[in-house]
């Protein structure tokens, strides 16, 4: 089954349409020779240098100059990007069109561009550069990019600087280029003005404890930002943000029950009223949503968060993976789009997983730290890496970095970590890393995890261990260890690899209770002395009878 499609016109915004898919472009095009084929001259045009017969070696991605006049003008009159011909990559694609502003127009203060590109790019307007990804300054004119970009639509927000429109005719130029791992770019453009300032991303529930919250929002630059909240049908309390981009809104003095709603307001903006509640107190009955693996599954993805926010969930927990490309902005737009609703009312926490690693922001590098704004690590553990935990009520939640499974530290620090939770006589212990201990899809499960990890679940009584990277359904029990593999929240699906009629055997003894290739979510309910689990596909239907187990306590 192959990742879903992204949507083929760019996302909906309000404003002026200025560039669009009917706009007319003019392109040209550098020619260079195929990759591969050049390696190979390279090495032999080394032996060359090395014997005399020449001054130098040839270029390994061939030679080519942007035109003379760029960004300002081309050369070439093609209306699309050429094909690359055989024994030939289309190194770079240098193309412009032009938009008329009215009197009229004056007065717009944002720019939203919108690129579906492939792989790297720089654009400019009137010859100001106001979009890079992936091609440093400086890069000449045949190099790749530097990573693949995502089929996903990326917006990049500019603020309408003095000098930077004008009235009559405007020049926007485009360059793209691939990566190694093709042989032509690709580019969709739209471009919108706005008039008005507003919220971009958010707002998104960062913190929920018994009396305190942290909000999140960010939006466009140098612009404030408010939040109404109150616990009755008016929203009689307001916090302020002054004008900037990123605002943290510390909430206090939280009701121990009930319901706070709360809206935000940000330049012409506002959300809708969202709801959240307090954390419940230690032996109640709390409710967690788990899964993972949505990468390009968008439209499974809306169906999981759509069923879950019909559940009273107290908090989600995620096995990783949740885009398919870590370094794409758009692919992190993509993701906020979907899960707005979910983020504003629900405690989110993910396990990083490979494929999220990688952000790649405007302006600076940004990492999953920032992305989610995750509970400070534990001190000592490395830059780069994301093992932490934190308690709900009673209920104690161990996030692992199987990226990291590496470091003999966060072996260290688990020991200690669960110890300590013991210690505290916690109500039950959940673990959720990506790549797990056991699985029969096609990764296996992680051997160092069942070697130097699971032994220290065993010895803490974990309740359970919840995994992701394979895209499939697994519950099994192995010593008295339960887990589960729930890789189902949008990606292809895997079938087995081991086990079945026409399957090798497993190599692992895995305990294996049920099996199944379908996308699916996790509730967990934790009374005082048992956790059941429901799987249930995206509809909400359940895909097996709920189970019911007593808690390690």
């Amino acid at each position: 089954m192959a990742e879903a499609a992204p949507s083929g016109a760019p996302p909906s915004v309000r404003g002026t349409q200025l560039v669009s898919a009917g706009n007319a472009w003019r392109w040209q095009v550098v020619r260079a020779p195929q990759l591969a084929p050049q390696i190979g001259r390279l090495a032999i045009s080394g032996l060359d240098v090395a014997a005399g017969r020449a001054a130098e070696p040839i270029s390994v991605f061939g030679d080519g100059v942007a035109p003379a006049r760029w960004p300002f003008a081309i050369d070439d009159d093609a209306r699309a990007i050429a094909s690359a011909s055989r024994d030939e990559r289309i190194a770079v694609a240098f193309g412009i069109t032009t938009f008329s502003l009215a009197s009229a127009d004056e007065g717009l203060a944002m720019l939203e561009l919108r690129v579906r590109y492939e792989d790297g790019l720089v654009a400019w307007l009137n010859g100001v550069e106001v979009a890079r990804r992936s091609l440093p300054p400086g890069t000449s004119a045949t190099a790749i990019a530097k990573r693949p970009h995502g089929p996903e639509w990326e917006t990049f927000y500019i603020p309408v600087s003095p000098g930077l429109l004008r009235a009559g005719d405007n020049l926007l130029a485009l360059e793209v280029r691939p990566s190694g791992r093709r042989d032509a770019p690709t580019a969709a453009v739209d471009l919108v003005g706005r008039r008005d300032r507003g919220i971009v991303r958010g707002p998104v529930l960062a913190e929920v404890g018994a009396t305190a919250a942290r909000i999140l929002v960010d939006t466009d630059p140098d612009t404030e930002a408010v939040v109404r909240w109150g616990t009755g049908a008016v929203l009689d309390q307001e916090l302020r943000s002054p004008p900037g981009h990123h605002h943290v809104f510390a909430l206090t003095s939280l009701p121990a029950r009930g319901a706070i709603r709360y809206r935000v307001h940000a330049g012409a903006t506002q959300t809708p009223v969202y709801t959240f509640r307090v954390p419940p107190a230690a032996g109640s009955v709390i409710r967690i949503g788990i899964y993972g693996d949505v990468r390009g599954g968008h439209g499974v993805h809306k169906q999981l968060v759509d069923s879950m926010l019909a559940e009273p969930l107290d908090l989600i927990g995620v096995t990783g993976d949740m885009v398919r490309h870590g370094s794409d902005e758009a692919d992190w737009q993509r993701f906020f789009a979907i899960t707005a609703p979910l983020l504003a009312q629900v405690p989110y926490l993910p396990a990083i997983g490979n494929h999220d690693l990688g952000w790649d922001g405007a302006g600076a590098a940004r990492d999953a730290q920032e992305v989610f704004a995750l509970p400070p690590g534990p001190a000592g553990r490395p830059p780069g890496a994301y093992w932490y935990s934190v308690d709900l009520a009673d209920i104690h939640l161990v996030f692992l970095d199987s990226n990291a499974y590496e470091r003999v530290s966060q072996d260290l620090w688990l020991e200690a970590d669960l110890a300590a939770a013991r210690s505290r006589k916690v109500r039950a212990i959940l673990v959720l890393t990506h790549d797990g201990p056991y699985s029969r899809g096609t990764h296996r499960g992680n051997r160092e995890a069942r070697t130097r990890l699971v032994p220290i679940l065993m010895r803490h009584r974990v309740d359970y261990v919840f995994s992701g990277h394979d895209h499939i359904y697994q519950r099994g029990e192995v010593g008295g260890l339960r887990y589960i593999v729930t890789g189902g929240g949008g990606a292809p699906l895997y079938g087995a690899s081991c086990g079945e009629r026409g399957k090798p055997a497993c190599a692992v003894e895995d305990g294996l209770k049920k099996l199944a290739r379908e996308h699916h979510y996790l509730v967990l309910t934790i009374d005082k002395t048992t956790l059941e689990v429901c799987t249930r596909r995206p509809d909400g239907r359940l895909l097996e009878k709920c189970t019911r187990s007593k808690l390690a306590r």
